[in-house]
């Protein structure tokens, strides 16, 4: 009786296993790639789902998602954890940029918000929203597409938690 009950339960587990895999869409297997490789399944995984996308660099590309723009850019170890950073870029409104309340702000947002690291850039005048889907050897575009889903979601719950530094921030659009 209970080894039927631990077969049930095993072909149970492997079946509800396999249909997970079926269902997280395209998957990329970037292992033993270059950065530049893996730039390059990327382009053309995100390009077959329909996804905008320009490369930036041989290893960096823009994606527009969801009316934003996205840089992703992979980081691949040999045997360890391997990363796709994705980051956002802002510019600030001047009366803003290179102010001490900005250090400060910048400061605690690193300590109350999870989804991503905020950086200053261009010396005060912008920030970097800098965030990485992580990962071992695969990752599919819809882990990719719920990891910006993920930003976004955490930008807005910024922007409600500080209205008065939306029109102080301006999202960095690529090629518009």
């Amino acid at each position: 009786m209970k080894r039927s009950i631990a077969a049930v339960l095993l072909s149970t587990a492997l079946l509800g296993g396999c249909a997970s895999l079926t269902s997280s869409g395209t998957m990329l297997d970037l292992a033993g790639k270059t950065n530049q490789e893996a730039t390059d399944a990327l382009v053309t995984a995100l390009t077959d789902k329909q996804y905008k996308v320009q490369r930036v660099s041989g290893q960096s590309l823009m994606v527009e998602y969801d009316n934003s723009h996205f840089m992703m850019q992979p980081k691949l170890t040999e045997d360890g954890l391997d990363r796709i950073v994705i980051t956002k870029y802002y510019v600030l409104h001047p009366d803003l940029a290179q102010t001490p309340e900005l250090l400060l702000l910048i400061g605690q947002l690193n300590q109350r918000m999870d989804f991503a690291k905020f950086v200053l850039i261009e010396e005060g005048r912008g920030v970097e929203v800098r965030g990485a889907a992580t990962f071992v050897d695969t990752i599919s575009v819809e882990e990719l597409t719920r990891f910006m889903d993920w930003t976004d979601a955490g930008l807005r719950a910024l922007r409600e938690a500080f209205p008065q530094a939306t029109p102080a921030a301006k999202e960095v659009r690529f090629g518009a």
